[in-house]
């Protein structure tokens, strides 16, 4: 008895080792992919330059995705998730700290996530007879964080339209973006930029709800 519960604890302790390498060797390829796909694209990416970046076979990397597309999908969805997080985290009572805790929330993006964001930017420009799954991947979920945003504001000013919201929480993200793009191509002081996004958007909210009124 003895013997097979040491024998069943080394066997449970190996198939933790396992699940682990296996989760490191899957962060390290879609952190690499992210990587080649924020500087060459969806079309010149492929396994070859993830495979030399990550320091991983392409075999390995075939053996958690089936292909490109499914391995930039993974990406997308779950870079994804973390931005999310970050520009709606619904924090502050006022109309004033929900907005500044937005962008700095997409601010943050920028620090910890520029290769994903460059990757996004690249799909949601880049259109193809047969679109891969990432971009189809990104678009809902940013209508998604679209209408999460719209629910923020619409929580701090009742009387704001929900077609107003919306409209406002899509200029919210294109402003990022713009912002974003800015800091690529120049050089901007991201943090007075978006400040004065965060004062434009106050702005704007105040007056649809007061044209509404």
């Amino acid at each position: 008895m003895a013997e097979r519960e040491r024998t069943q604890g080394a066997g449970e302790t190996t198939d933790r080792r396992t699940r682990a390498r296996g989760r490191e060797s899957r962060r390290k390829i879609t952190e690499a992919a992210a990587t080649v796909a924020g500087e060459r694209g969806y079309e010149g990416t492929t396994i070859a330059q993830v495979s030399k970046v990550s320091g991983l076979p392409a075999s390995s990397i075939y053996w958690h995705f089936a292909d490109k597309d499914a391995l930039l999908a993974a990406v997308v969805e779950e870079s994804i998730e973390l931005w999310l997080g970050q520009v709606t985290r619904g924090e502050g009572e006022s109309l004033e700290e929900r907005v500044t805790e937005l962008c700095l929330g997409v601010a943050r993006t920028f620090r910890e996530s520029p290769d994903f964001l460059r990757l996004v930017l690249m799909l949601a420009l880049e259109r193809r007879p047969v679109e891969p799954v990432a971009r189809e991947i990104y678009l809902r979920l940013r209508g998604e964080a679209i209408e999460r945003i719209a629910a923020e504001l619409e929580k701090v000013r009742p009387g704001l339209a929900g077609a107003d919201a919306r409209l406002l929480a899509t200029y919210a993200l294109g402003g990022g973006d713009g912002i974003f793009l800015a800091s690529l191509t120049g050089d901007a002081d991201v943090a007075a930029l978006f400040r004065l996004h965060a004062e434009a958007i106050v702005h704007l909210v105040e007056q649809a709800e007061a044209a509404g009124s």
